[in-house]
């Protein structure tokens, strides 16, 4: 990397640093679903989410932390997707470094946000409904299960927040590397965007993902964070971990991310531990199949690699072994996903390459 554009980074990082935290009051008694959470408390429980008349009911687990003095209402959600298993278990980490006598303002922890897909142990889709949660936002009160999930976290976690956090890993069929935070870059006011921007600084991974787009269209507003965004909450994404793999290499991050954050914004004691070199990817680059088969990942091929254009990342084979045609990256960049497990069907995103600025 350059010595000009390292200097850059530097300055943009120390900038983010500087910005002020604008302290929003919590409220006294703060009521997530049916919990009730005094100041200076702490409730466990869950938010039901009932049966619209298609059969299926199920709640989402969250821990509410409402601390002793005045402060912003920070969300953090895992479990969008049931089998991205990192944020999941960072979260019960998470509330047992969470002290109310010393925090300011409050914190709503997802545990896990989509227990059809947690139980059901299915990747991207819902078993009930087969929609994608991170596909369904802002949701529907009478709609499928999935669609009332969004809703309710819409309304009763992402409209009650002041940042948020959607914390996803690789999902089980997907090797990711290297671990990432994400921002909308483009969307909303430059305030909002200094804030996300700020929190992905803090979180202390060093690959910073710029999401595009200003989410003017509801198309455009699907996802957890674009809501959060569109609804005029900071927000950011994170990504650490891979095929359902279960490692302190990836829980760990994500844990001392959100603690890193926390701090940076005043909200609990300690020094932040944010990223000094962060590399920002502007523009990605994604690879769809043509077919359906089985997929065959290049023995040499890994996430987190630099993979130069023309590179081969696979081939693909009809379901006897006969092969259909070779995948080969279509720009230079880091390979942030690429399919780890056999299936693929026609249209599946099978690899993303992020693009370094120059």
């Amino acid at each position: 990397m350059k010595t000009h554009h390292i200097k850059k980074l530097l300055f943009i990082a120390s900038f983010i640093s500087l910005w002020p935290v604008v302290t929003i009051h919590a409220n006294d008694t703060m009521t997530v679903g049916d919990l009730v959470v005094i100041r200076n408390s702490v409730v466990a429980g869950n938010v039901d989410i009932p049966d619209a008349g298609d059969g299926v009911s199920t709640s989402i687990p969250v821990t509410v932390f409402n601390g002793a003095k005045d402060g912003p209402v920070m969300a953090l959600i895992a479990g969008i997707h049931g089998a991205e298993y990192s944020p999941i278990l960072a979260m019960q980490q998470v509330v047992t470094k969470l002290d109310t006598t010393t925090m300011s303002g409050a914190v709503i922890v997802v545990h896990n946000a989509n227990l059809p897909a947690f139980q059901g142990r299915t990747i991207y889709f819902g078993p009930d409904d087969l929609k994608n949660l991170n596909r369904s936002f802002p949701g529907e009160a009478e709609g499928s299960v999935t669609e009332r999930i969004a809703h309710v976290l819409t309304e009763q976690v992402i409209e009650q927040s002041d940042y948020l956090m959607d914390i996803h890993s690789g999902d089980a069929n997907e090797r990711l590397g290297p671990s990432y935070t994400a921002y909308y870059a483009e969307a909303g006011s430059p305030e909002l965007r200094e804030k996300s921007r700020r929190m992905t600084v803090a979180f202390g991974l060093d690959t910073v993902v710029l999401f595009g787009g200003d989410l003017s269209s509801p198309d455009s507003q699907i996802y957890t964070s674009a809501q959060a965004v569109a609804l005029g909450v900071p927000a950011m994404d994170v990504e650490s971990g891979e095929l359902g793999v279960v490692s302190a290499d990836y829980i760990d991050p994500i844990t001392d991310g959100v603690i890193s954050v926390m701090r940076d914004l005043d909200m609990i004691p300690g020094e932040a531990t944010p990223t000094n070199l962060p590399v920002f990817i502007k523009e990605r680059a994604r690879v769809y199949s043509d077919y359906d088969g089985v997929w065959h990942l290049s023995p040499r091929i890994e996430a987190g690699q630099y993979v130069h254009e023309g590179t081969i990342l696979g081939t693909i084979t009809d379901y006897h072994g006969n092969r259909l045609g070779k995948v080969t990256a279509p720009d230079s960049g880091i390979l942030l996903i690429v399919f780890g497990t056999p299936p693929v069907n026609q249209g599946d995103n099978i690899a993303v390459i992020g693009l370094v600025n120059p």
